[in-house]
């Protein structure tokens, strides 16, 4: 596989991901990990990667969402109370880049969280949404989705992917994964054409990475370009998609 020998060459290098999004996308794979694990010296960035489990008190808001991110993705739940507090307090502090990361963790723990989701999508009406904005509705589905969207009627999951896709360019802007788990259930035509269409303008430099991951996740050839880091999110994504 050409992309195993991409991220070899770049481990012998001396890459390092410099992305959150790449760090959990290097997990999955354990000779990756281990290549960078002498490395990446940051305790969060080394948790994200699945090495270690760094004491989450005393820091700030974004480090613990990050941690509590990093402790998920290991198979390791919060107590609900302490899911419950990141997501008031991410909703407070009005970060969109830790509101959806800490719904997510919450709907994992709570399934009271995930039915007032349930509820919310149960009602066949979509609000709008200013451009640039992310929803409340739009957080429960990026929350839970894969648990919920298999159920939806066909024709009002192709209708809610549509209302949805706008906020696909703020997850890439902050290189959040916020659709990767739910990438499988939304409708993958409305998708591949939002790809398509983000692909053809010009990014900032680890933002095609992502769009190009989330096109593999698709069978959508996205053109990652010619930057390293772009290059390796991609290969990170199908390298780890085919180990399993």
């Amino acid at each position: 596989m050409k992309e195993v020998a991409f991220l070899k060459g770049a481990i012998d290098a001396g890459w390092i991901p410099e992305t959150d999004a790449a760090l959990r996308l290097a997990r999955r794979i354990p000779w990756v990990v281990d290549g960078l694990a002498e490395r990446v010296d940051d305790d969060v960035r080394r948790a994200l990667l699945g090495l270690g489990a760094p004491d989450p008190v005393g820091r700030d808001l974004t480090d613990r969402v990050r941690l509590a991110v990093a402790q998920a993705d290991g198979g390791s739940v919060l107590p609900v109370t302490v899911a419950a507090e990141l997501e008031e307090e991410a909703q407070a502090a009005g970060r969109m880049d830790l509101c959806v990361p800490a719904a997510r963790i919450h709907a994992q723990v709570n399934v009271g969280r995930e039915a007032s989701a349930r509820m919310a999508l149960s009602d066949q009406s979509l609000p709008y949404v200013f451009p640039g904005d992310v929803h409340p509705l739009m957080i429960d589905v990026l929350a839970c989705g894969e648990r919920i969207l298999p159920a939806l009627h066909v024709d009002w999951l192709r209708k809610l992917t549509a209302w949805l896709v706008p906020a696909l360019a703020m997850d890439c802007a902050h290189e959040g994964l916020w659709f990767w788990p739910i990438l499988d259930v939304l409708d993958s035509k409305k998708l591949s054409r939002e790809l398509r269409a983000m692909a053809a303008k010009p990014m900032k430099k680890g933002r095609r990475g992502q769009v190009a991951a989330y096109g593999s996740r698709l069978a959508l050839d996205v053109d990652p370009g010619d930057d390293l880091q772009d290059r390796a999110m991609l290969a990170l994504a199908v390298v780890g998609d085919a180990a399993g």
